[in-house]
């Protein structure tokens, strides 16, 4: 009888070792990930919208960061503790992931678990669909914590696949989990991706007004907020983006789109303004980005796109000659 149970016990070993999947708990290393954001939603209360997300090839990671962005989220990636190869992503392979998505049971390892998750009251979580269904890392994220009186949505990539199926699938597994909405994208539907998420979140009251961004300038990065008009929205949506600036008129810093720079969306954006030091604008007639950094007289075709913080101007207006400037959506770093 000891013979017989230790070969099922070993049948049992091998046949987790095989599928590549760990026992369902997360490793826990002490480490934290990445943790981003600023948190929004549900009153505008720091901290309590989390995105978590898998991203195997980059696709919902993304997603994921625009999602984090237009809500002020903290933003978190959901890493396998053994991370997964190109090899191992081969479909219909027997590789990795076939094995793992044939085996309900499989529960791969996370590597790092969140702190503090009962401070989020809103959870957005982020995958790819395997096989018609979420990836079984997923499925130990969400086994992993109490989501008791949390709403949550998640967001999908796939080839070509639905994404409807594989929510339902989680939603029947997990009924004590307040599982609300799915967004899907397919890959050709990534180019929309922007005003997809935007216009999905403003369904389901969690779009952010303001829209943040980060100016980076030799290593040193300052902020400033657009306003809600067409010219701003459509200068963030071209984020990232590295542009030269140079000095003009002693007055200001400018610098020229490289994708068509007088191609700005004017449909609802004042058409001119009095400049102060601080003041982000387009000037439409020439289509460039002016960032001024004295006061100016009223100007026609001068559009205000936005403002610098308190202690940015002090950079811009230090730089002399030609220089670089990475602009990018910036939610704010959350301490760990």
């Amino acid at each position: 009888m000891k013979k017989w149970m230790t070969a099922i016990a070993i049948l049992c070993l091998a046949a987790l070792v095989f599928c590549g999947c760990a026992p369902s708990t997360p490793a826990d290393d002490g480490g934290i990930g990445n943790l981003n954001g600023t948190g929004g939603g549900n009153g505008g209360e720091p901290g309590n919208i989390l995105v978590a997300y898998f991203s195997a090839t980059g696709n919902t990671e993304e997603i994921a960061s625009i999602v984090a962005e237009r809500t002020g989220a903290a933003l978190w990636e959901i890493e396998a503790a053994d991370p997964y190869t190109a090899e191992d992503l081969e479909y219909y392979t027997g590789g990795r992931a076939d094995r793992e998505q044939e085996a309900e049971d499989c529960r791969p390892a996370i590597a790092h678990q969140i702190q503090d998750f009962a401070q989020y009251d809103t959870v957005l979580i982020g995958h790819p669909i395997w096989h018609g269904i979420a990836p079984r890392i997923i499925q130990i994220f969400l086994e992993s914590y109490d989501f008791t009186g949390k709403d949550v949505y998640t967001f999908s990539t796939s080839a070509s696949s639905a994404g409807s199926g594989a929510f339902s699938a989680l939603q029947r597994e997990y009924p004590s989990v307040h599982l609300i909405g799915n967004l899907h994208f397919t890959s050709s539907q990534l180019s929309s991706a922007q005003s997809r998420v935007e216009d999905w979140l403003e369904e389901i009251g969690m779009l952010q007004g303001d829209l943040r961004v980060g100016f980076t300038i030799g290593g040193q990065t300052v902020y400033g907020t657009l306003n809600d008009h067409s010219v701003a929205r459509d200068l963030y949506s071209r984020l990232p983006l590295t542009l030269e600036f140079s000095d003009y008129n002693a007055t200001e810093k400018i610098a020229y789109l490289p994708d068509g720079a007088e191609a700005w969306d004017l449909s609802d954006a004042p058409e001119s303004c009095t400049p102060s030091a601080g003041d982000i604008t387009v000037y439409a007639p020439w289509g460039n980005l002016a960032i001024f950094y004295r006061d100016f007289r009223f100007s026609n075709g001068l559009i205000p796109v936005g403002r610098l913080d308190s202690g940015a101007i002090e950079l811009f207006a230090s730089q002399s000659g030609s220089f670089t400037v990475m602009i990018s959506a910036a939610p704010a770093q959350l301490s760990a």
